[in-house]
């Protein structure tokens, strides 16, 4: 029996008119990528059905890093872990992270904010068809301003 997977975030006008009838697809690869996207931008507690459901990259949010190399650890075994809690359809999954600064100035109010955008790249297995993929994902933590 072939899986059937819906694009996020799930179209219900689509489904209730009359000329169309169903609801848009994607393909299983798609599905996870939007899932472990879902998962990344979770904190727990925030969804009633499981207060588990997330991942606790956001108690690292603010935090002043010390350690680099400490810091991507700590934050790779918090995504790891939720990932192979939450996503069973992949497995073998490997993480690199990239962080870095990203500057914004605003002219106007000659305020300048910085935020560290960290990039995610996981390669993993496809259970299904045990290919390899590889996903990507940008975050940007911790607004830090100076006026």
């Amino acid at each position: 029996m072939e899986e059937c997977y819906y694009k996020i975030p799930f179209d219900f006008a689509s489904v209730l008119d009359e000329t169309r009838g169903y609801a848009s697809v994607c393909t299983e690869l798609e599905s996870v990528d939007q899932h472990i996207e879902m998962l990344i931008g979770t904190y727990p507690g925030e969804h009633s059905f499981d207060e588990e459901y997330g991942t606790k990259i956001w108690e690292m949010d603010f935090e002043r890093i010390v350690s680099l190399d400490t810091w991507k650890t700590r934050f790779t075994e918090c995504l790891s872990r939720s990932i192979s809690k939450y996503e069973k359809r992949i497995s073998n999954c490997e993480y690199h992270l990239e962080v870095g600064d990203v500057l914004k100035e605003n002219a106007m109010s000659r305020n300048v904010s910085v935020r560290k955008k960290v990039e995610i790249f996981i390669n993993a297995t496809l259970n299904s068809t045990g290919e390899r993929c590889k996903l990507y994902y940008t975050l940007f933590l911790g607004p830090l301003s100076k006026d």
